[in-house]
């Protein structure tokens, strides 16, 4: 079995070498690919990432794929997983670093049997951010609409790295990240919650999440994060229906949800925007309350969720305003 780990590099001269410490720093001998995908920074990123491989003589192997222009994050990550030649490819920002033992600790199972994703615990550094954490206790393996279940009910975490996917998963369902978007883990994990048929979850932390300044966590472009989130739930409501599942609660429940989330965060950051914001979702989504109550049933604070679909986008605004104090 190989297992290919994917970093995009832009513009992260004074971390990337010790993410590629992390890398050669692991204790799992079996074969490990790494691919560096040069997104064309403005810094000596890749001067330092080259200046480190050079001479380098042990297990990985090490490859560099480049961008001809700055494409951003997902466009980086779709270029390691075609240039991948693993069973699974992994994800590691450039800013982060793994643990010795994580590739160890995540291709364990796999000795037993074979899963579309398996996932491991994360640790945050830098900030005192709350933390989005793996509740699947360590060896719990899920299969079918469960893996589904259990994302919406956030035991397992939306991030897109620190986990293992199978390369033949991705690709026959033709799952790559969406371009040109802030927020891309929202719309992905999604997707791979929607279609993986297994997974398995690993209880030890394997990565280490840094947060710092100037990162694209740390920064907040309201306008374009409005945009970004309007594309994915308009992404999400199609993939919904392009895979029939636009009849699923779980489905139908990520969705609403994730709608309620982001309009209590726009409200709070940008209220200015919330109006414009609202609007362009009724017309995209064209979801009713009637869909919802026939969907939820006698789940009474989700048809409260869901009752703004009643009334016209004016009266809606203050309703939601309302509920938002009560998140």
């Amino acid at each position: 079995m190989k297992v290919s780990i994917v970093i995009p590099i832009y513009n992260v001269a004074p971390y990337i070498e010790e993410c590629i410490d992390s890398v050669m720093n692991q204790t799992w001998k079996g074969n490990l690919e790494c691919i560096l995908v040069d997104d064309c920074g403005t810094d000596n990123s890749m001067q330092v990432a080259e200046n480190k491989l050079h001479g380098y003589q042990g297990p990985v192997s090490f490859r560099i794929v480049r961008h001809d222009k700055n494409r951003g994050l997902s466009a980086a990550r779709n270029t390691g997983i075609d240039a991948a030649t693993g069973d699974y490819v992994y994800f590691l920002d450039s800013d982060d670093e793994i643990t010795p033992d994580c590739i160890s600790m995540l291709v364990g199972p796999l000795k037993e049997n074979t899963y579309d994703l398996i996932i491991g615990d994360y640790k945050i550094t830098g900030s005192d951010m709350p933390k989005a954490p793996l509740l699947l206790k360590n060896r719990t393996v899920l299969y079918g609409n469960d893996v589904l279940n259990a994302y919406r009910k956030m035991e397992w975490y939306m991030l897109s790295v620190n986990k293992l996917y199978r390369v033949e998963f991705l690709n026959h369902h033709n799952l790559r990240f969406r371009e040109g978007i802030i927020h891309e883990d929202e719309l992905w994990s999604f997707q791979i919650a929607c279609l993986a048929q297994s997974l398995y979850a690993v209880g030890y932390e394997t990565y280490i999440y840094k947060i710092r300044e100037g990162s694209i966590t740390v920064k907040r472009n309201h306008e374009r994060r409005c945009h970004c989130i309007n594309v994915i739930l308009k992404e999400m409501c199609n993939f919904a229906v392009l895979h029939q599942l636009q009849n699923s609660k779980d489905v139908h429940n990520l969705i609403h949800n994730f709608q309620i989330i982001t309009l209590d965060s726009i409200h709070k950051e940008a209220p200015e925007l919330l109006h414009s914001f609202y609007s362009e979702q009724r017309q995209m989504m064209k979801t009713s309350w009637g869909q919802s109550f026939m969907m939820d049933g006698m789940d009474i604070r989700k048809q409260l969720r869901d009752l703004h679909l009643l009334v016209p986008v004016p009266l809606a605004i203050p309703y939601l305003k309302l509920l938002f104090h009560f998140l």
